[in-house]
């Protein structure tokens, strides 16, 4: 299945100023908004050995929702741009089938995962441990829902998330980030994903975004772990990170882009 979405930092901590801004845009832009709630996402993304899934634009993740449903998650990056990113997304409840799926598109990442199908376990972090993968990031992600529905048919056409997120450190430290995630839940949306961001990013408290959240939480994980962000003026109160503290993650994730295609 096919994955368009974007992301878009958010620059104030006032909860109900934000999720007005949200409505509004959708209201502009033609379509009817209602919120659909709140939920709780814990989610664990794992890797191999020098970070091979990662370096190919692949994330592994298991995510619990309310601490009830599960979900095993691989997306791969299919197109990334300024305004959105489209992916390839396999999400489904674990099962054996599943892990046959999942074991196809691993194999060709890396030889690693090559004759392991007598390491699967009913348990999918057990059977990730078999198959050599490691815990890279662990957060959890307060996310608040409103949705664009088609204003003559009711059709669900975008997804509005949004998130405050929290990153863990090994010390057991957090640090926070507050992002807008728009995705399209109806086919050839892409254009009307591009208005909807060149349009929220005239408001000074939205800040266009070229990271998924595994780049951004790593990122903020390895430069709070360095001491590189100073509490009061990269972070609050709170450990949410301030327009410093993220200028200092797009300069680090920007630097490490700019070596990978060097």
């Amino acid at each position: 299945m096919s994955e368009i979405e974007t992301a878009i930092l958010i620059l104030s901590s006032d909860n109900r100023l934000i999720i007005e801004k949200i409505k509004k845009l959708i209201s502009i832009h033609g379509y009817k908004s209602t919120e659909a709630g709140t939920v709780i996402i814990n989610d664990e993304y794992f890797d191999i050995q020098d970070n091979v899934l990662k370096k190919n634009e692949t994330n592994l993740r298991i995510r619990t929702t309310n601490n009830e449903s599960i979900k095993i998650t691989l997306k791969q990056d299919k197109e990334k741009n300024e305004e959105y990113f489209d992916r390839i997304e396999m999400e489904k409840s674990w099962s054996h089938l599943f892990y046959e799926e999942l074991l196809n598109k691993l194999e060709v990442i890396s030889d690693q995962f090559q004759y392991s199908r007598n390491k699967y376990d009913d348990d999918p972090k057990k059977t990730f441990c078999n198959l050599g993968l490691k815990t890279i990031l662990e957060k959890e992600t307060k996310r608040s829902i409103i949705n664009a529905l088609n204003g003559t048919t009711s059709q669900l056409e975008f997804e509005f998330a949004f998130d405050d997120v929290t990153v863990f450190a090994k010390s057991k430290n957090s640090i926070g980030f507050l992002e807008l995630e728009i995705e399209s839940k109806s086919k050839g949306n892409q254009a009307k994903i591009n208005q909807f961001v060149k349009d929220i990013i005239k408001d000074d408290i939205f800040r266009q975004w070229s990271y998924n959240k595994l780049e951004t939480g790593l990122a903020a994980i390895h430069l709070y772990e360095k001491n590189e962000l100073e509490e009061a003026k990269d972070y609050d109160k709170d450990h949410i990170l301030t327009r410093r503290g993220l200028g200092k993650i797009e300069s680090y994730l920007n630097d490490l882009e700019s070596n990978i295609h060097s």
